[in-house]
């Protein structure tokens, strides 16, 4: 077995215990065991726990980005930006929700993080945040958002409402696709009715 495909191995194995425990409720020794190794052996390919973490944090932000970003280029650019936002929306609760380890992790462990390592991973974090205020400013700037809110507001709200959702979701009453219909409706539309 090649260096890569045991790395690969190790990963998925160490994505999939950070998803179910968090980072300070996983040990090596169950990445290990996931992966089919002693955990001694995890340091031949990686430094420490916190490399191994950062790297299934890095390879869940880009799986996610280039996901989201891959539904909403392909309506084309005649796509308004209601309609773009809520393919972004809908794309992430489905990547979050439908069993990508990489991604459920990031979401589940980066308030985990000890420091330094939320600064590595918030500086690769940069694409998926700009991705996410380019659409919703876009929306702003067409008129179907309100121009009041703060744009960085109003992203940091939107993402972290649906980073959420691996930590409660259960399949049962509601399946992934309205659960993410809901999504839009709450962030799009609004859950309250204004006064008139």
């Amino acid at each position: 077995m090649s260096l890569r495909t045991t790395r690969t191995r190790i990963l998925d194995a160490a994505a999939a215990v950070l998803r179910e425990k968090g980072m300070t409720g996983t040990k090596l020794s169950e990445i290990g065991q996931r992966a089919g190794m002693l955990a001694p052996s995890l340091y031949y390919h990686f430094a420490s726990k916190e490399q191994l973490v950062e790297e299934v944090m890095l390879e869940g932000i880009y799986r996610n980005t280039r996901h989201i970003v891959t539904h909403v280029e392909i309506l084309g650019a005649t796509a308004s930006s209601l309609v773009r936002l809520e393919t972004a929306i809908t794309a992430h609760i489905n990547f979050l929700l439908t069993g990508d380890d990489y991604s459920s992790a990031v979401a589940r462990v980066f308030a985990e993080l000890p420091e330094d390592l939320r600064r590595r991973v918030l500086s690769a974090y940069s694409s998926f945040d700009n991705y996410w205020r380019d659409l919703i400013v876009a929306m702003q700037k067409s008129g179907d958002a309100q121009a009041s809110i703060d744009p960085t507001v109003a992203r940091k709200f939107l993402i972290a409402m649906l980073n959420s959702s691996p930590e409660w979701f259960r399949p049962g009453k509601l399946g992934v696709q309205q659960i993410a219909r809901q999504a839009c409706d709450i962030f799009l539309r609004g859950f309250g009715r204004a006064e008139k």
